[in-house]
């Protein structure tokens, strides 16, 4: 997994998106029969200025609750608030008299019908994915997540948003920016899936800033000529580490590269010479100025600060084993 970072910008430009969309489908737009309507204060917003129909079949003790404030909260809270501003507003709809079942069934229609599958997967996918600029799975940095569109500027390709916080036991939070997280097809529909994750348990993209450099991937040989990746946790008392590698599928993601990415950094250390890294590192650039990023992204493609691993598929992966390997030299 790797940290999202702050994301202040797009968060802001999302917010602001469907923000105006959650609240014209619930009290329509202001004017003179509508006085208790949304009142946008951008004559350009791209929302406002549509004909977004107000939704008729939400309870009204149910639109009672989501207030401003209370939509705002929703949508831009951090992770650790998420659950903690859900439990409130289900509070507040079972006091006037509803239960739980009734609660998740109004928050399905306006939040997962309506807005995740109905305006988000139709209007701000391709936005929200542009905005937070990620280029590869968050989950496991092995495929490219970035946004291609057709010729005809039609949609081509884009991340899927898996939501940390289920959905389906969480709808209020289907749209909440904090828990939307780009990442490939594999990870959200086959490996993640339906996996239930917990902040006490597990790491979050949004708030464990050092997610990356909590674990290591490295191997250990079967054979003299077979190797099988492994994935080390290197802070043996954060349980919530170990339990998001699992989770997470991650040694099993790797696995089935053993054979492929793996074997051809070893091949370089044990195959061609016994010092060949050492001549790509220090021999092959030498008299010319070429810092140690650049010379992992030209020998190795892959980006080797912390803050880029996205950028490139296998960045950690890859630049883990090959300081492992480069270690068995003895140099550095």
């Amino acid at each position: 997994m790797i940290f999202l970072g702050t994301q202040t910008e797009a968060l802001k430009k999302y917010s602001d998106e469907i923000l105006c969309w959650l609240k014209l489908k619930i009290r329509g737009k202001y004017s003179a029969i509508n006085p208790n309507g949304h009142n946008c204060t951008k004559e350009t917003c791209n929302v406002c200025t549509r004909n977004i129909q107000i939704k008729t079949d939400l309870c009204p003790d149910f639109i009672r609750c989501l207030v401003d404030n209370n939509l705002n909260r929703i949508i831009t809270s951090k992770p650790q608030d998420l659950i903690n501003i859900e439990e409130l507003i289900k509070k507040m709809y079972v006091g006037f008299g509803h239960n739980c079942n009734k609660f998740n069934v109004e928050c399905k229609k306006l939040f997962i019908n309506s807005g995740y599958e109905g305006y988000f997967y139709a209007n701000l996918n391709y936005k929200l994915a542009d905005w937070l600029d990620i280029h590869t799975c968050i989950y496991c940095n092995r495929q490219y997540t970035f946004v291609m569109r057709k010729a005809d500027g039609k949609k081509g390709m884009v991340p899927q948003f898996d939501h940390w916080f289920l959905k389906k036991e969480h709808p209020l939070l289907a749209l909440s920016f904090y828990n939307l997280i780009p990442s490939c097809a594999i990870c959200n529909s086959s490996i993640k899936s339906k996996a239930v994750m917990d902040l006490k348990k597990h790491l979050h993209p949004y708030i464990d800033v050092n997610i990356s450099s909590s674990f290591k991937f490295s191997y250990f040989a079967k054979s003299p000529s077979e190797f099988e990746v492994i994935c080390q946790n290197l802070e043996t008392g954060d349980d919530r580490i170990q339990n998001t590698i699992d989770i997470l599928e991650t040694r099993l993601l790797y696995l089935g590269h053993s054979k492929k990415e793996l074997q051809d950094l070893i091949d370089l250390r044990y195959k061609y010479s016994e010092n060949y890294l050492d001549i790509l590192f220090n021999k092959t650039f030498s008299g010319i100025e070429v810092s140690e990023t650049d010379k992992y992204r030209l020998i190795f493609g892959i980006e080797i600060d912390e803050s880029k691993y996205h950028k490139r598929p296998f960045s950690k992966f890859k630049k883990d084993i090959v300081e492992k390997l480069v270690g068995v030299t003895g140099k550095s």
